[in-house]
């Protein structure tokens, strides 16, 4: 899903919880668009490279060649979500992250099941170890695919 999707959701699921989180709202609404730095990580790992233009090109040549790909994202996993239960309890603050990371997992989910590869993705940590053994699991864009993003 692109940044201008999960924005609006964000910002629709927003409206309807400010009666309900006032101000907190803002910690709901940013946390269900930074889920997503994790990308960021990906691409700085797989591409070896730093600029953003770059990663927008890189997770649209993934998203192409979903069929192919065996992906990780680890603010997506069931380790991250069970860490911020447990930060909860400390501060609801982390609680309203761990809402707004649900959120967005929930339409990320349905995307991904819209578009046959539910399953190319690793929901845990462990699944990825185990799973992700052997695989080539990101596609690595040959040098002229970069043309002058740097």
């Amino acid at each position: 899903m692109t940044i201008r999707e999960h924005t609006i959701q964000a910002a629709v699921g927003s409206a309807i919880m400010t009666p309900f989180l006032g101000v907190d709202t803002l910690i709901f609404f940013v946390s269900m668009i930074l889920i997503d730095i994790d990308h960021y990580f990906e691409y700085v790992f797989v591409c070896g490279r730093f600029d953003i233009k770059g990663m927008f090109k890189f997770h649209d040549f993934v998203c192409k060649n979903r069929e192919s790909v065996y992906g990780f994202s680890l603010f997506h996993t069931v380790e991250v979500f069970s860490l911020f239960f447990i930060l909860g309890f400390w501060s609801y603050y982390f609680w309203l992250i761990l809402f707004g990371f649900s959120v967005h997992l929930m339409f990320d989910l349905y995307y991904l099941y819209v578009h046959n590869c539910f399953f190319n993705r690793a929901f845990s940590i462990v699944e990825y170890l185990i799973r992700g053994y052997g695989l080539k699991c990101y596609p690595i864009p040959e040098k002229e695919f970069w043309g002058n993003t740097k």
